[in-house]
């Protein structure tokens, strides 16, 4: 029933506001998302606070990947769109041209289930068109590990980026960023891991076990958002299963759009998305 009534709204928006009079633009930011507001603020909200400081003449709304996610904030009062939820809206309202941008890191799952979205309501808009996400070609990995590159390794120390991982072609991401760092590292020892892909805690312990003189490893969530996975996964059975092979760890508990250089690569993608 509540697709129907949004269905209705569209056709009543279309026929009586027409296109070419209310021409209107929207940008949709469609992020996993995350239950904690205080984290959830401070990370994916940055991102689409810098996409609105650099549009002013666009819409910018927020989109929710995650059904758990919506769930719980629905739960407390919050308005928790889905990605198909605040299209709809947005043509309801008149907007005949919306840009969706996906904060996912890869080209996975969660990113082709927007790309679905996109395309079943692309007959509702006169223009519909989605970026891509953080980690989708080489010369985007290259840009990503310039970034990961600031993050300071210590003498005797391995720096480690986790990542949550998947079981498809995508997870090869994490290794070609692996790869990349390892190439234009230096003196410096860092490595990309996942929970739940490739490369894996018995791989990158073999990495870090060939690299002499390393004691301390400190694993830095390859993660928009510091979240479950960073204190229960990443800080807990991975980092577990790096001190039970013999070196001193640490987490650094923050998520990958806290740093400014990662949101600034979004607002680019809006940018190029766009045309502006």
């Amino acid at each position: 029933m509540k697709r129907l009534l949004q269905c209705l709204a569209i056709a009543v928006a279309v026929l009586f506001c027409g296109t070419a009079a209310t021409a209107r633009t929207a940008v949709v930011m469609a992020h996993y998302g995350s239950s904690n507001d205080y984290t959830r603020t401070k990370t994916i909200g940055r991102i689409t606070e810098d996409v609105r400081q650099a549009f002013p003449d666009i819409t910018v709304r927020e989109a929710y990947i995650s059904p758990v996610v919506r769930r719980s904030m629905i739960a407390r009062g919050l308005d928790a769109p889905s990605p198909e939820d605040a299209l709809l809206r947005l043509r309801a309202e008149g907007y005949d041209t919306v840009y969706v941008q996906p904060s996912t890191l890869l080209d996975g799952g969660e990113t082709a289930e927007v790309r679905r979205t996109v395309e079943a309501v692309a007959p509702f808009f006169s223009h519909v068109a989605m970026g891509l996400p953080l980690l989708y070609s080489p010369a985007d990995c290259e840009e990503v590990v310039k970034v990961l590159l600031q993050e300071p390794c210590a003498a005797n120390e391995a720096v480690v980026f986790v990542g949550h991982g998947n079981m498809l072609p995508s997870t090869a991401s994490y290794s070609q960023l692996d790869n990349m760092l390892g190439v234009s590292a230096g003196k410096g020892v860092y490595h990309v891991s996942t929970i739940e892909g490739y490369p894996t805690l018995e791989s990158t312990l073999t990495q870090l076990r060939a690299s002499k003189g390393v004691k301390r490893v400190r694993l830095v969530p390859l993660l928009l958002v510091c979240g479950n996975h960073t204190l229960k996964d990443i800080d807990g059975a991975y980092a577990e299963g790096v001190r039970a092979a013999g070196y001193q760890t640490s987490t650094e508990l923050r998520g990958l759009a806290e740093i400014p250089a990662i949101r600034s690569i979004y607002v680019e993608r809006v940018r190029r998305l766009t045309g502006r």
